[in-house]
């Protein structure tokens, strides 16, 4: 037989205000007071014995939550040692020989590697862009040449104090312009024109062309400005019926008082007349000659002074 126990003197629940505990067929009758000793069948028992049902369940969860803390299962590393939620390196080798390529495993980057690829090193500034100097202010332009200007100045109807020298020169570097009326207004302009060869070449006739600095051409078309009194050089031979004829440079102006003439001519002739139709006045003691020029349109009439 098993010894009497304090709580064997109670009975089954009732309405005695106190929770039964049961202990195998037995039932203990206990009360808490919210001290730290508990009665028990009439006697106070200390806590040792005796833990509310309150301050179990705290120390459980408390417990529980210390396991997990220690514990922490979900950072578990997988088979290829990566933790759960980082990205895995892998590598597709070549497994031939024999050998079989492993994936390395990741290694996040030290703050000191470049993540890009490189040496690491900060990037060489682009060199700046080399900017040209200021372009040299243009060189101040060349006067025009004088001569293209006199050129350049001449109109239709000028009359000009030029003319051939008896040598076959013009006896001017460039245009004078001169007063029509004026005793030296030995010829007149009648085109402007790009060159020479454009210009009538009758007699009495003459193309004066010029090339200026720029490298384009101008040309004068030129009318011989005839008048009785002017002199010209000639070259004279006696003909079959014993007449005077031959060929005159009629576009040269000879001094009347000069006593040679160019060499291959040979004589000096003054102009009497200048007709526009009609015949040439006779003189009684010398032989009248005369010169169709402009094309047919007038005749000059002449006489030998030498």
């Amino acid at each position: 037989m098993r010894a009497r126990e304090p709580w064997d003197d109670f009975g089954p629940d009732g309405d005695d205000g106190f929770d039964d505990l049961y202990r195998g067929s037995r039932r203990i009758d206990a009360r808490a007071n919210n001290r730290s000793t508990v009665t028990v069948a009439g006697r106070d028992v200390r806590t040792t014995y005796f833990v509310s049902v309150s301050s179990a369940a705290l120390a459980a969860v408390v417990g529980l939550v210390a396991l997990l803390g220690v514990w922490q299962p979900w950072d578990e590393t997988d088979p290829t040692g990566e933790r759960d939620g980082a990205p895995a390196a892998t590598a597709t080798e070549y497994t031939g020989g024999g050998h079989t390529a492993r994936a390395a495993p990741y290694r996040k980057p030290t703050p000191t590697e470049p993540t890009g690829g490189g040496s690491g090193e900060d990037p060489e500034e682009p060199d700046p862009t080399p900017t040209s100097d200021p372009p040299d202010p243009p060189e101040p332009s060349a006067p025009p040449d004088p001569v293209d200007v006199a050129f350049a100045s001449v109109r239709v109807g000028t009359c000009l104090s030029v003319y051939d020298d008896g040598w076959g020169r013009l006896s001017q570097d460039r245009p004078v312009a001169v007063d029509c009326g004026a005793g030296f207004a030995f010829t007149k302009v009648t085109m402007v024109t790009t060159l020479a060869s454009h210009c009538p070449s009758g007699a009495g006739q003459y193309g004066w062309g010029h090339v200026n600095g720029d490298g384009s051409s101008v040309a004068l078309c030129l009318d011989r400005v005839f008048a009785a009194g002017q002199c010209f050089p000639a070259t004279l031979t006696r003909q079959a019926d014993g007449t005077l004829g031959g060929e005159a440079r009629l576009f040269s102006v000879w001094g009347c008082d000069r006593k040679q003439v160019p060499k291959g001519m040979n004589a000096k002739m003054v102009i009497t007349a200048v007709q526009r139709g009609g015949t040439c006045p006779r003189h009684a003691d010398r032989q009248t000659l005369h010169w169709r020029v402009f094309n047919g349109s007038a005749t000059v009439c002449a006489v030998q002074t030498q």
